[in-house]
């Protein structure tokens, strides 16, 4: 290798002005340049040229790289598009050359004109998504596959890029940091990396690469899905030998800055890069210390371009950023990391020795566990929102009956979990402490050296394969600094606020940070692969993890599990869902205790886990439980409230155990009284899925072959959609209205009188569309001027839910002949209802009895009772009104912001934003839609499309949704439209 560019007085960009540009490409390449734009560039200068119709990029490299230099990053270029590979292609001039060489200021400077590759720079994204990451590192791969064995002169370069050198380049240009506490950071990191690649780096397989496959020089275009797509990679300034890991860890680094705060996000990369080239024992074990390189090469390279070049806008945008590339590696733990990347590989790095025989336990004294995960009976009513404070009461009530209790490695606690977060919580244990009712002692399991640490009450004992890490500890037996234990020897006294434990591996190099006490769940496999179950060697026995207890929250097994017994085709949310075993309020928390902002639980209308519901129905069923056919108060007095909400002409209350029971009931009441079999329903609609509730259900998203199974005897009418059916703007309502008229009276020219209507007075199922104004009524009076009964559907949409009406029914001033009801009347508990006049009523009754097992229970009816009592002392409708205002505005000022959001539907809590593609032509962004809920997912938002075209966000939390979910759900909406998805 040729003398070093390090040794240089750095590599200031040529001195080109656009005008200058402009003269190059025409008088070297033919081009008659009709606009020119400069693009950023570390060391050469780049131009954006056009001829009016055609674009290409005009190439002036930097003095410094020789004409083979250049010339071998063509025939890389040139390579990788053979390959079917997206990257610029090198443009010859009318003379025949791909390259020209041309003096500027006096030095030589090769000039060329590449294709132009379209795209918008990852760069420009803020949010990379996995699957980003994952086709990022398969692009990688590939480019890596196709260099492999590509050989040319000019690949033997004296690059600071180049991480074979890259040790050298930290420590000449530290110089150039004046911060000294970045200069330290650096040098500190560069005694680590030197410590851990020197043994490597004769194992590290070399090739030609591409040198800067960055978030910068990889361009992506959004597909006919609305998906992101690689569309190619760009500058081959960098091409040249190197070590073939490089490739990956230059990708890695740049990622950093799209999300700091997770720095093991980056693992889909790695695992896609190696899913196409597998990667070596000696890469796996060099890529993050190649990461944290770097990073530090280019935190120095941009100090120094910024020192020589004071005008290169492009490094002084870049430095905060290429420092951020440094800091996030640098400062994670570098095993954990490795540890990540082998278990997202699945090469996990096997222990050079076993663990020792414990000879005996730490403890003398028998000990207890307490619970503070998901599945803990000690929580109640949020009580663990209460953190820290509550983990001390649950431990001292538990103290009461034992000596000695012990918290749970590995358990992810509720107490360490907050909602309103779009991270994931810090609350994994990766250590287990040790509380004791009175003074215990702590004894050496194995013999070993202990050092203690006075002033952070730390000891820490060794032994030949595995190290304890004990904090807290009083009245310790052993001097400041070093000393030798003996098995058995006392380690010191349980400290009166409880010790912490650690177990780590010896064989870690000693200059690893302290150990964390907590995690986040996405991270502790790597952390569990070096910080293991202290449990067996403080008590004997084995810890938590692998217990039976633990394999109820293992997701991936107990979703497994569910698809071996419990039917498909009830489906669940989410590719790969979270296992959700518990509720407060409007939030949902899943076994790593993370806390999920619930918007489309309809049905517990009160909120998960009400105490006052749940005492309601403890006290009822511990009393009786039996059928309405016995005499009991609780189902009079449930069915005068119903009837005291609704219009007075409605008089009687059935009480069955679902919508779809309801709505069922209510067409065979139907049917009885106007003795016609025939019934219209609205387009887009969903009613239930018994025989009658499917037939009048016309969703395609719930059955997508509801035109071809229809039965004779239902009939649709349009859609009732004033944004995007039929009939738009103003007037449509009466228009629908008139159209369905003119069915009407067709059908009963041809013998077919409608007995009955069917409508939601708000379309729910389809994302809370708004019926338009004069539609409901004008079709209720056609309804029964030809002798027919209407329907309203309230299961979704009604009870409150609206906000500034109880029934949706009530928005138009319609007043319905049957009333169908269930989801929020039970919270959960299956309920429903059909009100309506006793006159249709008596029509059923004169073909037989009817009789629901549960409808109308005991407890049925005291559950209906107490939702009913609740929505009113805690004013929930009134909330709804409140609240959903919030989003109403909100959703106002997104659609300001962003092109996506073509309407927004609904009113109160039962609202839904409509995402396109055209505002002309209303194109639905269904594939859009699916990315931003999974999206909305990372950041513990449950939303999820509706509509038979699936582009409609369903929002329809609990009526005890606040203010602050509401304003956490449109700033986390806001950011995964302004971000990507």
């Amino acid at each position: 290798m040729s003398a070093s560019v390090i040794d240089q007085e750095g590599l200031p960009r040529p001195d080109v002005s656009p005008q200058e540009a402009s003269e190059l490409a025409r008088d070297l390449f033919d081009v008659d340049v009709t606009s020119i734009k400069e693009l950023g560039s570390q060391q050469d200068r780049n131009f954006l040229v056009s001829d009016g119709g055609q674009r290409w990029l005009l190439k002036v490299s930097n003095p410094a790289f020789s004409s083979d230099e250049i010339a071998a990053q063509n025939a890389a270029m040139e390579r990788l598009a053979a390959a079917g590979l997206n990257a610029p292609v090198p443009v010859s001039s009318p003379a025949g050359f791909p390259i020209h060489v041309t003096s500027i200021a006096g030095r030589d400077h090769c000039v060329r004109l590449l294709t132009f590759v379209d795209g918008t720079p990852l760069i420009d994204r803020q949010h990379l998504s996995p699957t980003v990451l994952g086709a990022l590192g398969s692009t990688l791969a590939e480019a890596a596959s196709v260099l492999a064995g590509f050989e040319h002169p000019g690949l033997e370069r004296a690059l600071q890029w180049d991480l074979r050198v890259g040790e050298e380049v930290v420590a000449e240009l530290l110089h150039f940091v004046r911060d000294p506490h970045k200069r330290d950071l650096l040098e500190s990191a560069l005694s680590r990396l030197r410590k851990r690649l020197r043994p490597l780096r004769d194992e590290l397989p070399v090739q030609a690469i591409h040198g800067d496959i960055t978030d910068d020089n990889v361009v992506f275009c959004i597909d006919e899905t609305g998906g992101t797509r690689i569309a190619g990679i760009i500058d081959f300034s960098d091409t040249m030998y190197s070590w073939r890991i490089s490739e990956l860890a230059v990708a890695c680094a740049s990622v950093f800055h799209h999300a700091p705060e997770q720095p093991l996000a980056l693992l889909p990369l790695v695992k896609a890069f190696n899913d196409v080239l597998p990667l070596t024992e000696a890469e796996i074990t060099a890529l993050w210390p190649l990461i944290v390189l770097r990073g530090a090469v280019l935190a120095v390279s941009g100090e120094q371009q910024i020192a020589i070049d004071p005008d290169n806008e492009y490094a002084s945008s870049a430095i905060d950023r290429e420092w951020e590339c440094f800091n996030v590696p640098a400062s994670f733990d570098w095993d954990v990391a490795e540890a990540s990347i082998r278990a997202a590989i699945g090469q996990p790095k096997t222990p050079a020795e076993p663990s020792p025989q414990m000879v005996q336990p730490m403890l003398r004294t028998q000990a207890r566990t307490v619970n503070l995960g998901w599945d803990s009976d000690s929580f109640s009513e949020g009580s663990w929102l209460e953190g820290r404070g509550q983990e001390q009461r649950l431990i001292d009530g538990d103290l009461v009956d034992a000596e000695v209790l012990l918290t749970r490695y590995g358990e992810a606690r509720l107490t360490r979990a907050r909602p309103h977060s779009e991270l994931e919580p810090i609350n994994v244990a990766l250590a287990v402490e040790v509380h004791a009712k009175d003074r215990q002692s702590l004894y050496a399991p194995f013999a070993g050296s202990v050092t203690f640490d006075t002033q952070t009450a730390v000891l820490t004992l060794t032994g030949t394969h595995d190290t304890i890490t004990l904090q807290g500890l009083s009245e310790v037996p052993h001097p400041p600094g070093r000393s030798t234990v003996n098995v058995g020897d006392s380690l010191g006294l349980i400290g009166a606020e409880g010790i912490t434990v650690w177990h780590t591996r010896s064989a870690l190099e000693n200059t690893r940070p302290h150990p964390p006490r907590f995690v986040r769940a996405s991270e502790f496999s790597g952390y569990s692969a070096l910080y293991q179950d202290p449990s067996q060697l403080l008590t004997g026995a084995p810890g938590f993890l692998g217990s039976e207890m633990s394999k109820n929250g293992d997701t991936d097994a107990v979703l497994e599990r569910r698809r071996g017994a419990y039917n498909s085709l009830q489906g669940y949310y989410y590719d790969a869902p979270p296992q959700i075993e518990r509720g407060w309020k409007e939030h949902l928390i899943d076994t790593n205790g993370r806390h999920y902002l619930d918007m489309v639980n309809n049905v517990s209308v009160l909120g998960h886990g009400n105490p006052v519901i749940a005492s309601t129905a403890y006290r009822q069923w511990s009393r009786l439980n039996t059928n309405s056919r016995f005499n009991f108060n609780a189902v009079a007095e449930f069915s005068e409230r119903l009837l005291a909400k609704v219009p007075k002409n409605l008089d009687t209350v059935f009480l069955v155990n679902s919508g779809t029971e309801a709505v069922d009931l209510a067409l065979r009441l139907s049917k009885a009284f106007t003795k016609r079999e025939d019934v219209l329903c609205c387009e887009e609609s969903y009613h239930g899925w018994s025989l009658a509730a499917d037939a009048v259900s016309t969703s395609t998203s719930d059955n997508p072959q509801a035109a071809q199974s229809r039965p004779a005897w239902v009939h649709v009418v349009d859609a009732p959609n004033d944004y995007r059916g039929t009939h738009r703007g103003e007037g449509a309502g009466v228009r629908y209205a008139e159209d369905a008229a003119r069915l009407l009276h067709q059908l009963e020219r041809d013998g077919k009188p409608i007995g009955t209507f069917i409508a939601e007075p708000r379309n729910g199922n389809a994302g809370a569309i708004g019926t338009p104004r004069g539609y409901l009524n004008a079709v209720y009076a056609t309804v029964r001027n030809h002798g027919g009964v209407c329907i309203a559907d309230e299961v979704q949409v009604g009870y409150g839910r609206l906000g500034a009406h109880f029934w949706g029914f009530e928005e138009h001033g319609a007043e319905p002949d049957i009333i169908t009801m269930a989801k929020a009347m039970g919270n959960g508990h299956p309920l429903g209802a059909v009100i309506t006049r006793r006159e249709i009523a008596d029509a059923l009754a004169a073909q037989g009895a009817f009789f629901s097992s549960s409808g109308g229970s005991t407890l049925s009816s005291r559950i209906g009772l107490t939702v009913l009592d609740v929505i009113e002392s805690d004013k929930l409708q009134a909330n709804a009104a409140a609240v959903g205002q919030i989003l109403t505005d909100g959703f106002t000022e997104l659609m300001n912001k962003h092109d996506i959001i073509g309407t927004a539907h609904g009113m109160g809590l039962y609202q839904g934003l409509e995402f396109v593609r055209d505002h002309v032509t209303l194109e639905p962004a269904a594939e859009e839609t699916r990315a931003i809920c999974a999206r909305m997912l990372q950041l513990g938002i449950i939303v999820l499309p509706t509509g038979d075209r699936q582009n409609i966000l369903k929002i329809k939390p609990p009526l005890c949704f606040t203010a602050e979910s509401a304003r956490f759900f449109l700033r986390m909406l806001d950011k995964v439209l302004r971000e990507g998805w």
